[in-house]
């Protein structure tokens, strides 16, 4: 199979919502009332912030089916629940949608290592695991830092799950011990 990287649309906001549903089971969040919660905070997300380009998304799309018996071309088409509803991952004229990654640009005050004070912050990578370890990620990855160099950011953080590091480390990301992020979360 193959597979091509395009930027997502507005229209695919469920399919989108769906792999970021994916992307919390596999790092095992598994309480389907919580995730269906998630998944519809997210879709009001995606919905307000992909038209303004304030939120952006490119995808990795199946550019290539098998074919059944008869020369059809079949996709896999998997299914995943969210919200409540079973959503398709992928259009019968373009493939499926087997990967993600988000990115958001926002402003923060000029510092001494980063004087034109915009941050590119990269989300929300996740490929579905039949498709994983064939360098999918890596592109998509590679895909989004390039997006970032040409807008001018000198500055991409992002948040790493420990099976994701890896990734990561081999695109040059490192941990500042000198500046290690402090939360506080409000209930």
């Amino acid at each position: 199979m193959s597979w091509a990287i395009r930027e997502a649309t507005v229209d695919e906001i469920e399919q989108l919502v769906a792999l970021r549903r994916a992307m919390f089971e596999a790092m095992g969040f598994d309480d389907a009332a919580t995730l269906d919660r998630t998944c519809a905070a997210a879709y009001a997300y995606f919905a307000e912030h992909m038209p303004t380009a304030a939120f952006r998304v490119w995808v990795a799309v199946s550019s290539s089916a098998d074919a059944d018996d008869t020369g059809r071309e079949t996709g896999s088409g998997e299914t995943r629940t969210c919200c409540g509803r079973d959503i398709t991952l992928g259009r019968p004229d373009e493939g499926e949608l087997i990967a993600s990654i988000g990115l958001v640009i926002h402003s923060v005050p000029p510092s001494p290592h980063n004087l034109v004070g915009r941050v590119g912050y990269i989300m929300n990578l996740v490929t579905l695991p039949a498709h994983r370890r064939k360098g999918i990620a890596e592109a998509l990855l590679g895909h989004v830092l390039g997006v970032v160099r040409s807008e001018g950011v000198l500055v991409a953080s992002l948040h790493a799950t420990q099976v994701g590091r890896g990734i990561y480390e081999r695109a040059g990301f490192e941990i500042d011990e000198s500046l290690p992020e402090m939360r506080l979360r409000f209930t």
